[in-house]
């Protein structure tokens, strides 16, 4: 079994991500918790959102070939598990650090929530 160190997962700055996202060249992936989003009414435009209670190794997205970063409110433990378990599956990944807030703040485009 392919050991993690938790504490030391490979991270990107909001905005690099957000330019690597808008380029296309990165999938984001939302694991805020449902009352989190409805919480700030927004979401990223284009990026896919997981329920972090129900992500796991049967998610479609542990098979997808590109680069991922996951993203939770602030970037912690919620973030961090999602960018754990998909390079588990071989999947290059990080997660953002400061997550939805810093990504918000980096000028990410914003959709409401219905």
């Amino acid at each position: 079994m392919t050991e993690i160190n938790f504490f030391q997962l490979p991270h990107l700055t909001a905005e690099i991500a957000l330019a690597e996202f808008e380029a296309g060249r990165l999938k984001l992936v939302d694991l805020r918790k449902t009352a989190a989003v409805v919480a700030s009414g927004h979401r990223i435009s284009g990026a896919d959102a997981r329920d972090p209670f129900v992500f796991g190794h049967d998610d479609p997205m542990t098979d997808h070939d590109g680069p991922v970063a996951t993203f939770c409110v602030h970037g912690h433990e919620v973030s961090r598990f999602g960018c754990a378990l998909l390079m588990l599956h071989g999947r290059k990944a990080a997660y953002v650090q400061g997550g939805f807030e810093a990504l918000k703040a980096a000028g990410a485009r914003l959709v409401a929530c219905a």
